[in-house]
């Protein structure tokens, strides 16, 4: 007669896979980069139409634009117009070269001296609308939020840069 062998099953076996896990998740812990973005805050500008009733304000009012185009910066105001500052200071900021060629021919210093003097006439005013052109590289833009947000070579005595106008609204750029 015929012996049956028994064979009998045994469980699955877990440990090579819980060792494989223990040892790839703190792997992947420490291999995993972590992002920190910085964020300047601004806002779009609202469609709204407005039925409001002139009023007398006392304080006069800018909503300052800066036209940004491949020849170069351009300030105007919405409410009001901006007075040169001599013959030869007009609203145009051209660049450092010809056709603006990289983000460092702008003239961003030039930028934020003219905006230092608006600034200076118009104390409260803290907005300032960038529209920029469709070819406007984005460095340009970023480069530009951050001559018209601080003056850094006029600080106070804890070293505080003079804030110019730190509210930014984009807008619809020129075609």
């Amino acid at each position: 007669m015929r012996k049956h062998r028994t064979v009998e099953e045994e469980g699955l076996n877990l440990v090579p896979i819980m060792n494989l896990v223990t040892i790839l998740i703190p792997f992947l812990l420490m291999s995993a980069q972590f992002v920190s973005l910085a964020v300047i805050d601004s806002t779009l500008p609202a469609i709204t139409v407005e039925v409001t009733q002139e009023k007398e304000d006392p304080e006069e009012k800018l909503n300052l634009s800066i036209l940004i185009t491949p020849n170069g910066f351009t300030l105007t105001g919405a409410d009001k117009v901006l007075p040169p500052d001599s013959e030869t200071d007009g609203p145009r900021i051209p660049c450092l070269d010809a056709g603006c060629r990289s983000p460092e021919s702008y003239d961003y210093h030039a930028l934020t001296e003219r905006l230092k003097k608006v600034k200076d006439r118009y104390e409260s005013e803290e907005n300032v609308i960038f529209v920029p052109d469709g070819g406007v590289p984005y460095e340009v833009l970023v480069l530009t939020m951050d001559a018209a947000r601080d003056d850094q070579e006029d600080k106070d005595d804890q070293g505080k840069a003079r804030t110019l106008f730190p509210y930014v609204v984009i807008a619809a750029g020129v075609q």
